[in-house]
This record gives C-alpha cells, structure tokens and sequence, in this order.
C-alpha cells in the first residue's frame, strides 16, 4: 500500500516534534522579562529537552538535530559560538552510552541522572565561559542556573511525556 502525501506529511511532523518544541523552548528562555538579575540563572530548558529526548525517544532526537539546537542557541542567545552545542552534544554522547541503563529505571533515578549530568554540564560552561573571558567569573550564577534547570525538570518531563503520549505514539 502506498502512502499519501498527507500520510508523509503526518510522519514528518511527529518527528520533528521535539526538535520544534525544544526550539520554542529556546527561544522561551531569550526572551527578556525584565526582572533585574533574571537572566543568568534562567534554567536551561534546551539540556533538559536533549536529556529527554535522548533518553526516551532517541530516534527523535539525534546528534544532527542536537548540534542544530545547539547552533540556535548560541546564536539568538548572543553567546560564545559552539559552547552550547559542545556541552549539548556531550550530554547526547554520555546518554547514548548509558541509555540502557535510564530507560528502565523510575522517574527519580532519571531525575537524579538528570541532576547528574546538569552539574556536569555547568560546571562545563563555567569554566569555559571563563576561559573565554580570560576572568574568572563568580560561580553563583551558574549555581543559580543549576538549582533551576534541576528544579525545572519534573515539569517539562511530565509535558514531554504527554506529548510523547499524544503526538508520538
């Protein structure tokens, strides 16, 4: 049985999903709010949609796809070029070798993975955002932005999981 245009169409768009809605999340976290001192500790929602997604629906969510998150996020949020697709590509690397170990395990476990890997993944761009500098910079922004990004997690999660439900069944 051949497929229709409409059918191609459906496929395609479930599975750029979660690029899509890892894009949006971006761009959620550059906008300007307007509250003093917001910026730096603003969580950083792309780690936790690659962490997801690389864990869950990997298929979905390959090293292609990565680096171009990556690149956005560099880009629209004015930072050095190519330290969020290193760190982001990283995480993608470390789950892809550990995957099988996330995937049969309860939401905590895999929070605390997440948690994990976050620390990882700061402490990352803390000294690489300082080495850019040529400073060393205070590490209670980075601190700040950890605490949120964990904290954020259980709630992207559970809207990740209802889409993965919904959209990509």
């Amino acid at each position: 049985m051949k497929t229709t245009f409409w059918q191609r169409l459906d496929l395609v768009a479930r599975q750029i999903t979660p690029l899509l809605l890892t894009l949006a999340l971006v761009t959620l976290t550059l906008v300007p709010y307007r509250i003093p001192d917001f910026a730096p500790v603003v969580p950083w929602l792309a780690l936790i949609s690659v962490y997801y997604w690389s864990v869950h629906r990997p298929d979905l969510m390959p090293a292609a796809v990565v680096f171009l998150i990556g690149l956005y996020h560099d880009l629209a949020g004015g930072t050095a070029l190519g330290v969020g697709v290193l760190i982001l590509l990283l995480v993608h690397a470390l789950i892809a070798t550990q995957r099988r170990f996330f995937i049969s395990r309860s939401f905590f476990v895999v929070w605390a993975g997440f948690a994990i890997i976050a620390l990882g993944a700061s402490v990352v761009l803390w000294l690489l955002n300082a080495i850019l500098a040529g400073a060393l910079i205070g590490p209670r922004p980075a601190v700040f932005q950890f605490l949120t990004t964990v904290a954020a997690y259980p709630p992207l999660a559970w809207l990740f999981a209802q889409v993965q439900r919904a959209v990509l069944r």
